[in-house]
């Protein structure tokens, strides 16, 4: 892949947790997840928790939300404007991917619900079963590991949406809406060192969701290359 497209990324996470993974944001590495796969892509990092957003959207080809230590829920003015820019960037038919917190802010911003897992907190490295398939979907898969590091999920999608994978514990894992919009719950763009980091800062788990934890984030290589080709096939479709 080789094609020029720009790219928006709109990182949530608050400054104040860039040192629970030595500082190095989710921007840079979803950066360093996608730039090798197409070295015409231009991408524009706003930290979004700081209020800084596009001055112009039109700019872009397509956005793509982070995740973030923040609930969907939160009252903050930059969700807000978040959710709106979204909605924009929809309506002119920009590409937009969400990944856990933006596939969250994305469901909630087109009529969808966001609440708290029954279970609990989903740490680690599940098995994502893909249940609909699209042409970005190079190489095929019928089931990819992927980092999960949440304790709320997308509870009931927009209406008009499409449903594309799911894991044992979240029916509405992955969706898509219309022909530009893509989110999943999953973290292709952690590395193995960040989840390790992101469970020693946590301190709200109970010793046993500590060890699951864990047990989940050693479980086994993440299949993060291939959820970063159909993300960069995807924006150039």
């Amino acid at each position: 892949m080789n094609q020029a497209i720009r790219v928006a990324i709109l990182d949530s996470v608050p400054e104040s947790y860039w040192a629970d993974d030595l500082g190095i944001t989710d921007a840079q590495k979803f950066i360093s997840l996608l730039q090798p796969l197409n070295a015409s892509a231009r991408f524009d990092v706003y930290f979004t928790s700081k209020n800084q957003f596009p001055d112009n959207i039109d700019d872009y080809d397509a956005i793509l939300v982070t995740g973030s230590p923040c609930s969907v829920h939160d009252d903050h003015d930059w969700i807000r404007h978040l959710i709106d820019l979204t909605r924009t960037a929809d309506s002119k038919g920009l590409r937009v991917i969400g990944s856990c917190f933006g596939h969250q802010l994305v469901a909630r911003a087109f009529g969808g619900d966001v609440g708290f897992n029954e279970n609990g907190w989903m740490i680690g490295n599940y098995p994502v079963h893909i249940s609909n398939r699209y042409n970005w979907m190079q190489p095929a898969a019928s089931i990819t590991g992927l980092y999960h590091f949440n304790q709320e999920r997308v509870t009931r999608l927009p209406q008009a949406a499409q449903p594309f994978a799911h894991t044992e514990e979240y029916a509405d894992y992955g969706f898509t809406l219309g022909d530009n919009i893509m989110c999943f719950q999953g973290h292709p763009e952690q590395p193995l060192r960040a989840m390790v980091n992101f469970l020693k800062a946590t301190d709200s788990l109970s010793p046993d969701e500590h060890d699951r934890a864990t047990r989940y984030i050693h479980d086994g290589e993440p299949d993060s290359h291939i959820w970063a080709e159909w993300m960069m096939r995807f924006f150039i479709a």
